[in-house]
């Protein structure tokens, strides 16, 4: 787990080149553009594989199979929602080596599947998989450049199945705002600007509200969730904390606070949140807990692994 670290970036810094569109506000996400997918190609269409989308498939790939540039053939098209960027997946795939069709890794055998954020880690990968549906198959072919790693010389050919996929933002009912919590302004992707009121001192106790209502599943004490938050910090109205920053939701267990992007965090925030649904978000006044300053936290519940 990363440490944490005090972000420099000025709540005001946050804010600029947001749209202010209000909660109730429904601007386009950028992120949904189909037009940053990577393209079909030959490479890629000529790899097959057969077998029931989620189980281990029967992949055969032509040797040697090289491309100069990346691309993504949908083998099995899925009725799902299309995916894109900011949200995580859940997959199951298979890595080859294009050179010898040899498998590299896969995880099928696991008993489960394998959450993905897009837009972290190989762009390639995550460009292949853009707006491709839930339930399909897809083959990615990705060019030695685009392998992310120094020194390779083949081409890297992954079979991926889309399972499942988390929300990219809260999409419950909006909630009439409370007064005295901070104000939150939304982009079209989801992510918050917080302002820190002006007057008052830091918070000593913790209280919080939901600006959105969701449907979904219950957040349980011992649940590990998929979230979304920005913490700025009370006094020195910074962001402490954020998982948008990093560029993909978080996975975080509620019950001691370990998260794949940061260090462990606040029991008292987190503990806000049992209760709430799937879909919802919630501005959080927290004061300080360990390392982590007095901040408003605003979170996104986006699902329940």
């Amino acid at each position: 787990m990363r440490r944490v670290t005090i972000g420099r970036t000025s709540a005001v810094v946050v804010a600029v080149g947001l749209v202010a569109a209000a909660l109730t506000g429904c601007s386009s996400n950028p992120n949904a553009d189909c037009g940053t997918a990577l393209p079909s190609g030959g490479a890629s269409q000529l790899v097959e594989a057969t077998g029931k989308i989620g189980s281990k498939p029967d992949i055969t790939v032509p040797t040697p199979l090289d491309t100069t540039t990346s691309q993504r053939t949908i083998l099995t098209e899925g009725t799902g929602e299309r995916v894109h960027e900011g949200q995580v997946v859940e997959i199951q795939y298979t890595i080859l080596d294009g050179k010898t069709g040899q498998v590299q890794q896969t995880s099928y055998g696991s008993g489960d599947t394998y959450p993905l954020a897009l837009g972290s880690g190989n762009a390639a990968l995550s460009k292949g998989l853009q707006c491709a549906p839930v339930g399909s198959r897809v083959a990615v072919v990705i060019s030695p450049k685009d392998a992310g790693g120094q020194g390779a010389t083949s081409s890297g050919v992954l079979v991926v199945d889309i399972l499942k996929a988390y929300l990219s933002q809260a999409n419950g009912a909006v909630r009439p705002s409370a007064s005295g919590f901070p104000t939150v302004v939304l982009a079209p992707t989801g992510q918050p600007g917080i302002t820190i009121p002006s007057s008052g001192s830091a918070p000593k106790s913790i209280r919080s509200e939901e600006l959105k209502a969701g449907d979904g599943a219950t957040v349980k004490q011992d649940s590990l969730a998929i979230l979304h938050y920005t913490a700025v910090g009370w006094e020195n109205k910074n962001v402490v904390l954020s998982s948008w920053q990093s560029g993909s939701p978080d996975l975080v267990s509620i019950k001691t606070g370990q998260s794949q992007v940061n260090q462990a965090l606040p029991q008292s925030v987190l503990k806000q949140l049992v209760g709430k649904k799937v879909g919802s978000q919630v501005v959080v006044e927290a004061p300080t807990e360990g390392q982590v300053p007095a901040a408003a936290w605003v979170i996104d519940i986006l699902g329940i692994r």
